[in-house]
């Protein structure tokens, strides 16, 4: 038999968890076909092999699955794969997409609110995008005729669901339109979605109702299908909730609570998305927050979460404002009352938090006048304006409606104090991430340029947070499994062929909260469906080797 390629004399660390071995990877039209012990077998099959990969003194792992990921929204775009050549090139070989309630599918049906949706999401595009799929399936045979730059699973999000099917009409849908969304959910799980996301940090899930929300875990939990969740707050105190300064539980523990609660109700398979713990005041209450995941899981629900090894994180400038600004927040701005209430909410929260507006920088402003604050935290931008920080806030959100894109920080902790980011990476139940917003506009987090490198270096070799087939495992075989993905996340017989092949002694993340944007070291070769798409660190933009993951 001729084979396509084979990679020969590596350290294989097959996803598994199991015990890495040196062995050879042979690979025929995209899939693994053999997987063996160098011996004399390899030798055979090296001169039937077109091309031969000598991986001597390397690692051989799966591709690594980026399970909490935007880049669904990038992905119709033309040039998408020069934009997320930072993915490829730390070794991602397959996405989630779909993730916090913000998937570009499925939507209702002739919507009239699709500008919306666009609105909405243009932080997460490139570009504007026409939104005509519709249909799960119609969005993946529309990205399969074009090309894809890498494997591209999704989850069907509530929140733009419900944007296109109510607008900004945040009250308590009703049966009728509950049973529409519930109807379109069924079919994207049935054509391949792997799941349903809320996003209850934003709007409209930050609004919606337990009862709302219980009828999508019961329709995950229907067809054996993942929910995962945003949870309404990260922090101590926050705009989420009433605030009320004593007697109140942390606003970040009743929304895990919540969720928890739910997911022991409805017998879901529940995802919490990015366990964060923000602000410096937030951070103790970690350890009550994982006893609280742990007991769950002893009562039998099947909960686990995620995060990334950074202690800052990019989402949307709005995530600061409380729910009752958000609803008609272009109204609120305009509100002098308004202005002044939040104002006072602020400097109560950041008292009580070890975090504040000051601790938030701008990486994309999302309007043209933002532009030059771009790489500037908001006290810096504050002081050019000759406002208060706050004040500072409002002009950018507002002049932006929302757009503007922010790299949060003391997320788990500082540069100074990663006790907290430790604990919940080393943790069983924890799976790793990028959560990256990934565009070709203003800077970018560094988790586009590290994650994947950074687990290996510093959490791995330097502070021997877990073994090697561990890591690779939570990347890759694990990640996988949890999303309910057969064909690959292991260096198997008949699995699609995603390999990375790095240096172990060089593998690191070269990004610093300085310099953003930096290529990682040590990864040598990327494969994709058995196509090399990255050769000596450097990603080839003209080949689309990725695939459609139906789950």
């Amino acid at each position: 038999m001729n084979y396509d390629c084979l990679v020969k004399n590596g350290t294989i660390v097959d996803g598994s968890g199991e015990k890495a071995f040196n062995g050879s990877v042979a690979i025929k039209d995209g899939k693994i076909l053999e997987v063996m012990n160098n011996s004399a077998d390899c030798e055979v099959m090296e001169k039937s092999s077109t091309r031969v990969f000598d991986a001597e003194g390397l690692i051989v792992c799966p591709g690594f699955i980026d399970m909490h990921s935007h880049a669904d929204w990038v992905m119709p775009q033309e040039k998408h794969s020069s934009i997320l050549a930072p993915l490829l090139e730390q070794g991602v070989t397959t996405i989630i997409g779909g993730n916090c309630g913000y998937s570009p599918v499925p939507l209702a049906k002739d919507s009239s609110y699709r500008y919306m949706i666009r609105e909405a999401t243009d932080f997460v595009a490139e570009q504007p995008l026409d939104l005509n799929w519709g249909s799960t399936d119609s969005y993946f045979a529309d990205l399969e005729e074009k090309g894809m730059a890498l494997n591209l699973a999704m989850l069907a999000g509530h929140g733009m669901l419900r944007f296109s099917l109510l607008g900004d009409n945040y009250t308590y849908p009703g049966e009728d339109s509950l049973a529409e969304m519930e109807g379109i959910m069924t079919t994207s799980l049935e054509e391949g979605a792997c799941g349903i996301s809320l996003g209850l940090g934003y709007a409209p899930g930050i609004f919606s109702e337990i009862r709302e929300l219980e009828r999508f875990a019961d329709c995950a939990r229907k067809h054996n299908k993942l929910l995962t969740v945003h949870l309404k707050a990260y922090t101590k105190l926050s705009g989420a909730y009433p605030l009320k300064l004593f007697g109140d539980e942390p606003h970040n523990l009743k929304a895990l609570r919540e969720m928890l609660e739910m997911a022991i109700r409805t017998k879901v398979k529940m995802q919490i998305s990015h366990m964060l713990f923000v602000g410096s005041k937030t951070w103790s209450s970690a350890e009550q927050a994982l006893k609280m995941i742990e007991e769950a899981v002893d009562r039998g629900a099947d909960i686990a979460f995620d995060s990334f090894p950074y202690t800052c994180g990019n989402t949307t400038v709005y995530i600061a404002y409380p729910a009752w600004f958000l609803n008609n927040i272009e109204q609120n701005f305009k509100n002098r009352a308004a202005r002044l209430r939040l104002k006072a909410e602020v400097a109560i929260i950041e008292s009580q938090l070890g975090f504040g507006l000051k601790d938030i920088q701008v990486l994309w402003g999302g309007h043209p006048e933002n532009e030059q604050y771009e790489g500037l935290f908001f006290d810096e931008i504050a002081r050019r304006l000759g406002c208060s920080v706050t004040e500072a806030y409002l002009r950018v959100s507002e002049k932006s409606l929302g757009k503007t894109l922010c790299l949060m920080h003391k997320y788990n902790g500082d540069e100074e104090n990663e006790e907290v980011l430790r604990e919940v990476l080393s943790h069983p139940l924890n799976l790793f991430e990028t959560d990256t917003i990934l565009t070709s506009r203003g800077l970018r987090n560094p988790s586009s340029f590290g994650t994947f490198p950074r687990i290996i270096q510093k959490y791995h070799k330097e502070l021997n947070l877990f073994k090697l087939e561990e890591a690779i495992s939570k990347m890759t075989g694990k990640s996988a499994e949890r999303f309910g993905i057969t064909d690959r996340g292991i260096i198997a017989k008949d699995k699609w062929a995603d390999l990375v092949i790095f240096d172990y002694d060089q593998i690191r993340d070269n990004t610093t909260f300085s310099n953003l944007e930096q290529r990682p070291s040590g990864i040598k070769h990327v494969f994709i469906n058995g196509k090399e798409v990255v050769k000596d660190g450097r990603a080839d933009h003209a080949i689309l080797a990725g695939q459609a993951v139906r789950v």
